[in-house]
């Protein structure tokens, strides 16, 4: 008999799914933001950094995300590569809706 609970393992491979939260621009700076202030309190270093405006970009279905940053304001040295993290990771759980 077979089991009903049978899954193509190579066919999820294939075609993940992501679900992601929608946010608007503004809730995905705030969430941006939020993060940011987050690694200031755990290291001053990056005390001026601050979040960039996501701005939307054509997407294809299930593809990457809808969304992208055009720079980073008031960008304080030694910061870029923690904002590109922050940005990769928050990009990877929001869809940018108007």
């Amino acid at each position: 008999m077979p089991d009903s609970f049978f899954y193509n393992t190579e066919a999820m491979a294939l075609h993940p799914v992501t679900l992601k939260k929608t946010a608007t621009a503004e809730e995905i700076q705030a969430d941006l933001q939020g993060r940011i202030e987050r690694m200031i309190a755990r290291d001053a270093k990056y005390a001026g950094c601050e979040a960039p405006t996501p701005k939307p970009i054509p997407s294809r279905s299930g593809g990457p995300a809808n969304w992208t940053v055009t720079g980073f304001p008031n960008l304080a040295p030694g910061c870029f590569t923690a904002l590109v993290q922050i940005v990769d990771q928050a990009r990877l759980e929001y869809e940018l809706v108007s």
